[in-house]
């Protein structure tokens, strides 16, 4: 059950492949195999996406066909009457503002049609008819047969984050510790890199699983589930964007020659404390509860001292405007080639 839960994409092509082959021999196709091709290209990874290729296949299809049956027998078959149906066919395509994936299904069409026509006079119809068999068996097979679900895939990566997230915090208080040196600050930038393409891994697939959702008949028992994910790598995004954001203040305090010993001591055990906290608020992914999360991590007051309370949203405004002009300055316009 395992197996059939979680490779739908394996399984469900070969069984809908197989039905609607036999319901275009039933419905009197001779060429029963564009069923099986359509429900091939339609199953995609979520059903948003399966839907609207099915949709572009069809209507593409339809649109291809009826246009080239009912030109093509006045200009006879060959390259220049195939090149004119298809510039005709993508220029309607392109005019009416539709997709790219509708301009492939309708040329292919036409292409198809154009060759087939002649030689088996039924071609035209049963193109038409396999293709809505295979779309109707694909789609049905894909949304009411386990329906793909990336909920759980999602939550993995958030979980996998989590752990680099916190591990991350613990290593950038040991190197400031370590006196915050230049060498390990390139170090500390590539691993932050590393984990920005991992947040962006676990967006992705919870973008997936809320497309999915769209269509999916047991949405509405999982559809809490998703807005409390969403919810929780919204949370994890803003530890990420804080942590990076500190790294950087780090790095040029340190370069002022005026990052104590005693500061290094009490940015690292901040660092350390914050570690500790998203580690501990990792079991609310491990282990859904409900309820406000509540920390159990001690001393966690980490507070702005009183006598820099009054320069502490000057020297914010200036840290950033400081950093948008280095990025700004630094942008490289010598390339030739753009």
């Amino acid at each position: 059950m395992k197996f059939i839960n979680n490779n739908g994409i394996v399984w469900k092509a070969p069984l809908a492949a197989a039905l609607s082959w036999e319901l275009a021999k039933w419905a009197g196709s001779d060429h029963p195999y564009l069923a099986p091709l359509t429900v091939i290209l339609t199953i995609q990874i979520t059903i948003d996406k399966s839907i609207r290729f099915a949709w572009q296949r069809t209507i593409g299809t339809i649109v291809g066909v009826l246009f080239t049956a009912s030109i093509a027998p006045y200009l006879g078959l060959n390259g220049w009457s195939i090149g004119l149906l298809l510039f005709v066919g993508a220029a309607i395509v392109k005019w009416l503002k539709l997709d790219h994936a509708m301009m492939v299904q309708v040329t292919l069409s036409i292409l198809l049609v154009m060759f087939f026509q002649s030689k088996m006079p039924s071609y035209p119809l049963d193109r038409i008819r396999d293709t809505v068999i295979g779309a109707a068996v694909a789609l049905l097979i894909h949304i009411l047969i386990f329906p793909p679900d990336s909920i759980k895939k999602a939550k993995k990566k958030m979980i996998c984050f989590a752990d680099h997230l916190t591990e991350h915090f613990f290593n950038t208080a040991l190197w400031v510790e370590q006196g915050c040196s230049s060498s390990e600050a390139q170090t500390m930038n590539t691993e932050l890199q590393t984990l920005f393409q991992e947040l962006h891994q676990a967006t992705t697939e919870l973008d997936k699983a809320e497309q999915s959702l769209r269509y999916n008949p047991l949405a509405p028992k999982k559809r809490n589930s998703l807005d409390q994910l969403a919810r929780q790598l919204n949370q994890l995004g803003l530890g990420y964007a804080n942590l990076a954001d500190m790294t950087r203040i780090l790095t040029k305090w340190t370069e002022s020659s005026v990052f104590t010993k005693v500061d290094q001591r009490i940015w690292a055990d901040h660092l350390k404390s914050l570690a500790s906290l998203v580690k501990e608020w990792k079991r609310v992914l491990d282990e859904p509860a409900t309820g406000t999360f509540v920390s159990n991590v001690p001393d966690l007051e980490i507070k702005t001292p009183s006598h820099l309370e009054n320069y502490l949203y000057p020297l914010a405004l200036y840290m950033n405007a400081e950093q948008v002009i280095q990025d700004f300055q630094k942008f490289d316009f010598s390339n030739k080639d753009l």
